[in-house]
């Protein structure tokens, strides 16, 4: 397929740059759904004045109250969305919203900008990754974290009657311990990013 736009490109309209984000992050689903859900309340010049209610959300996409409030962590612990004014529920006012590309989108799981397969960094077969993120709250603050070894093997298959299935990332631990090489959970967060891009091998 053709190469998208980088979601940075100030010359194309903030509703396209949003579209293209959201398209490609490797998030959990919901995440995905709330962001482009989102935007049909939003500004669509620069993502300011977005408040729809959480169960105006719900109704819009079919999750679950807990799964859009989770959302909309994961959303602001990426730097997607700032919320610059709570609601009241009493008042029927919902929270409002500003969405955003974050500076940092680079350094978020995302597809290239072709948006193709992955390649396994063991057995070098093509797969589609599975987005993933985990929200904790720490200090008041919102992190979401990512399951980048998920998306660097292909998913190990299921095993068949008289034939065990082949983890990926179990035999890539064990060809790097038979080279003396270090095993993928004693890499940093660092070189988990470096592995994660070589799978991808599409740059932006």
């Amino acid at each position: 397929m053709s190469r998208l736009h980088a979601p940075d490109d100030d010359e194309k309209p903030f509703i396209a740059r949003w579209n293209v984000l959201t398209r490609v992050l490797l998030v959990d689903p919901s995440v995905k759904t709330v962001a482009r859900s989102a935007m049909d309340f939003g500004d669509f010049d620069d993502g300011t004045s977005c408040h729809p209610s959480n169960k105006r959300i719900e109704r819009e996409t079919g999750l679950s109250d807990r799964a859009v409030r989770t959302a909309w962590q994961a959303l602001r612990g990426m730097g997607m969305a700032e919320r610059v004014a709570f609601g009241s529920p009493h008042r029927r006012l919902a929270d409002e919203y500003r969405l955003m590309i974050p500076e940092n989108w680079r350094g978020l799981p995302t597809y290239g900008p072709h948006v193709r397969d992955f390649r396994c960094l063991y057995c070098e077969k093509q797969f589609t990754p599975q987005g993933n993120c985990t929200v904790t709250i720490k200090g008041g603050q919102e992190l979401v974290t990512y399951n980048l070894r998920k998306l660097s093997f292909c998913p190990a298959p299921r095993a068949k009657r008289g034939r065990d299935a082949v983890d990926c990332h179990l035999e890539w631990d064990a060809s790097q311990r038979a080279c003396g090489e270090r095993l993928y959970g004693e890499h940093g967060p660092n070189d988990a990013w470096k592995l994660f891009r070589r799978a991808r091998a599409d740059e932006w």
